[in-house]
């Protein structure tokens, strides 16, 4: 029978995926365990793999004195308006490129390789920039900022979805009397939703865990999770337990999203995979 496997192969393959799985997880597995010790605990050796559970490390975390909650707070404003902000660039130049053939393939693989540049080569001209601007540690710069990196890949993405939508339909909305607009968002907009959906999340992650853009630009009022988490590392001593607990605390935000918006990001993700 085609497509049959024997149960040595199944097992085979049950096993690799097991492996894999518990090769990728056991980082966050260490993270978790290791914000739940004590001091004592965490720099025991051998490393001690049962222990009494401790908050310590979250309850300063969530204090005023840490003002952690408040670094996390500005992660989510700074990529909830660069998600908003790159779409708003994006869906138009996307449209343009998909339907009008707007600069060919080669003003796409210019996008591209602008997404190919490592950030600090253009952070020691943007910081000055900013710096005379007065937007250096304001909660405006990192969203534009982000842009510069995030807007390629959205451009790219956003393209690929309409390429899969004929446009025979757009013809035939404008014989019925659909202006532009009309066709853009009463047609275009309701098929590529999941696209449109995947591409808002996807631009959201990537902000929130960017650091180095974060780390040059910020100072004190607009830090992010990242930067926040790093600065446990203090010229005398790494904290370990505020690390973990920090980094902990800052991936259940991307991790909620994940799963609550799963179907969307796997439908947006596989539309148009498949003629």
């Amino acid at each position: 029978m085609i497509g049959r496997i024997s149960r040595t192969e199944l097992i085979l393959r049950v096993s690799l995926l097991v492996i894999f799985f518990l090769f990728f997880m056991f980082p966050i597995y260490w993270m978790v365990v290791t914000s739940l010790k004590n001091t004592v605990d965490i720099f025991a050796i051998p490393p001690k793999w049962f222990f009494s559970i401790s908050f310590e490390n979250y309850w300063y975390i969530m204090s005023d004195d840490s003002g952690f909650l408040k670094k996390i707070l500005n992660s989510a404003i700074a990529s909830t308006l660069n998600a908003l902000f790159t779409l708003l660039l994006a869906f138009p130049a996307a449209y343009s490129m998909s339907r009008y053939k707007t600069g060919g393939i080669n003003l796409l693989m210019w996008f591209l390789s602008i997404r190919m540049i490592p950030p600090i080569v253009g952070a020691i001209p943007l910081f000055i920039i900013f710096s005379k601007l007065g937007l250096v540690d304001t909660f405006i710069a990192l969203p534009i900022l982000y842009i510069i990196i995030n807007l390629p890949f959205a451009i790219w993405m956003i393209k690929s979805f309409m390429d899969e939508i004929p446009k025979e339909i757009d013809e035939s909305a404008y014989v019925e009397g659909c202006s532009t607009t009309g066709v853009i968002f009463k047609i275009i907009v309701p098929l590529i939703r999941p696209g449109i959906f995947a591409t808002l999340v996807f631009c959201f992650i990537m902000s929130w865990n960017e650091f180095l853009i974060a780390y040059i630009f910020t100072r004190k009022e607009a830090i992010t999770a990242p930067v926040g988490v790093a600065r446990f590392i203090t010229e005398r001593q790494i904290l370990w337990g505020y690390i973990t607990a920090g980094a902990t605390l800052a991936s259940i935000l991307p991790m909620i999203l994940l799963i609550i918006f799963q179907k969307n990001l796997v439908r947006g993700l596989t539309l148009g995979a498949v003629k």
